[in-house]
């Protein structure tokens, strides 16, 4: 039985790494550029340094994907 725990462990920890690795769409610049078109380029960075990565900090402020231009609000 813990063998192929092992194997299971041994096995996500290379899924993660090699195939499906976890990287930004955005660099850390990129995102503050953007962020900066919004008017939300303190919430972005105070994001960023509290652990998100850029697509996070822009997804946890409904601005990823992004689309080019600030989102309307419809009433």
């Amino acid at each position: 039985m813990r063998f192929l725990f092992k194997i299971r462990t041994l096995f996500w920890r290379w899924w993660y790494t090699k195939v499906h690795p976890s990287s930004s769409e955005y660099t850390r610049e990129q995102a503050i550029d953007i962020a900066r078109k919004h008017g939300l380029e303190k919430e972005i960075l105070m994001a960023m340094e509290h652990g998100c990565t850029p697509d996070e900090a822009l997804q946890e402020w409904d601005i990823f994907p992004y689309q080019g231009t600030p989102h309307k609000i419809r009433f």
